[in-house]
C-alpha cells in the first residue's frame, strides 16, 4: 500500500476528532497495528468508528488512487462490507442460545478459535483480514487465553479490533498486547449540531443533545425509537418515585427496577438519574429554563423542596461511587440497594 499523496476521508463521526485523525494518519502513513482496543461506554461511537476505519482499510478505489475519497462506497469491497458479506471480515458476537432464545452469557472459545482459523488464510479479495470482536467484555477466561496467541503471533495483514466498555473487564496481558483507543463522552454540543444537520428540529435536538449523557448513539436511539425515550422518562419519574418512599417501598421499587437489567443498562439508569438531580440543582438556583427534563418540572420542583442543595449533592456523589463499583463487577442489586439507602 503506497503512502504516496494525499488521503481524503469521509467518516461523518459525531465527536472523537482526535481518534479519527489518528486512525486516518494510521492509514495513510502504512502504519497500521495489527491490534487496537476501542475502549468505552456503549453508544459513544465505538462500533461506528470501527466499521469507518475497517471500511477505509479494505476500500480499493483508495487503495488505487490517493486522492480518492475513502471509503468510496462504490468498490467491490465497500459494497460487500456494505452488506456484511466482505469475506475477508469477521465479526465475533455473543451467539443465541437455540433453548431460551437468548443470548449466550459469553463469547466462547470455539468462536475465537474459528476466527483465529479463518485469519490465518489467505486474504480472498487480496486486502486487509480483519477481526472484529463486539462486546468483549463477555469473551470466557478461556476464549480470552486464546486470542493472546493470535496477539502474540499476527498474521500479515492482518488487524484486530477489540471493543470493551471499560479496560478493567480484560487480562491485562491482552490490554498490553493491544493500541488502546479510549472514547470519552462527547460535547452536547456536537451532538446537538449534528442532529439538527439531520434536519431535526432544533428544540427536539436540543432536548436529545441534552438527555444523551455524551454518547451520540443514544441521542440518535431516541430519535427513531419513540418506546426508548418514554422509557427514559419513565427512569427519571422512578427515581422522583424512590425519593418520595419509604424504605421499604424504596427497596420494592429497585427491586423491580433491576429485573432483567444487565450492568450496560443499569449504568444508563445511573446516567439517568444524574441527569435528574442535576435538573433539581438548577431548579434549586432558579434556572428552570436550563433544565434537560421540562416535562417533569413540576415534579422535580417538589423534590427541590424537599431537598436541600447539600443532600442532592450528596446523592450525585453516591452515584457516581456506586457507577465505579458496578464498572468493577460489585453485586448489582446490591449496589443499588446500598445506594438508595442513602437518599
Amino acid at each position: 500500500m503506497s503512502n504516496q499523496g494525499a488521503q481524503h476521508f469521509r467518516w461523518p463521526v459525531i465527536g472523537h476528532s482526535n481518534i479519527v485523525a489518528y486512525l486516518q494518519n494510521n492509514i495513510t502513513n502504512d502504519q497500521v497495528s495489527h491490534a487496537y482496543l476501542f475502549v468505552g461506554p456503549d453508544h459513544t461511537g465505538k462500533k461506528t468508528v470501527a466499521d469507518y476505519f475497517v471500511n477505509s482499510l479494505i476500500c480499493a478505489v483508495g487503495n488505487n488512487d490517493q486522492a480518492a475519497i475513502r471509503p468510496c462506497g462504490e468498490c467491490q469491497h465497500c459494497r460487500q462490507f456494505k452488506n456484511g458479506i466482505h469475506p475477508d471480515i469477521f465479526n465475533v458476537d455473543r451467539e443465541i442460545n437455540d433453548k431460551t432464545g437468548r443470548l449466550k452469557k459469553n463469547i466462547s472459545i470455539e468462536q475465537v478459535r474459528e476466527l483465529q482459523d479463518r485469519l490465518n488464510l489467505h486474504s480472498f479479495l487480496n486486502s486487509y483480514k480483519v477481526g472484529i470482536i463486539n462486546a468483549a467484555q463477555t469473551l470466557s477466561l478461556e476464549a480470552a487465553n486464546s486470542l493472546l496467541k493470535t496477539l502474540e503471533e499476527p498474521s500479515p495483514q492482518t488487524v484486530m479490533i477489540i471493543i470493551v466498555n471499560h479496560l478493567s473487564q480484560l487480562p491485562r496481558t491482552l490490554v498490553s498486547r493491544c493500541q488502546v483507543i479510549n472514547f470519552l463522552p462527547v460535547g452536547t454540543k456536537a451532538i446537538t449540531d449534528y442532529l439538527i444537520s439531520q434536519k431535526i428540529d432544533r428544540k427536539q435536538a436540543r432536548n436529545l443533545g441534552s438527555l444523551a449523557f455524551g454518547l451520540p448513539g443514544l441521542a440518535i436511539n431516541y430519535y427513531h425509537d419513540s418506546q426508548q425515550y418514554e422509557l427514559l422518562r419513565e427512569r427519571s419519574r422512578e427515581l422522583v418515585a424512590i425519593l418520595g418512599a419509604n424504605l421499604t417501598a424504596r427497596f420494592k421499587l429497585v427491586g423491580d427496577l433491576l429485573t432483567g437489567l444487565e450492568v450496560d443498562s443499569i449504568q444508563l439508569l445511573l446516567n439517568n438519574w444524574l441527569k435528574t438531580l442535576r435538573d433539581v440543582l438548577l431548579i434549586k438556583c432558579g434556572a428552570n429554563h436550563l433544565i434537560s427534563q421540562p416535562f417533569l418540572a413540576g415534579e422535580l420542583s417538589q423534590v427541590a423542596i424537599n431537598y436541600q442543595t447539600e443532600k442532592i449533592m450528596a446523592m450525585i456523589k453516591e452515584i457516581e461511587e456506586a457507577k465505579k463499583m458496578l464498572s468493577a463487577n460489585v453485586n448489582n442489586k446490591l449496589t443499588i440497594e446500598n445506594l438508595v439507602l442513602n437518599f
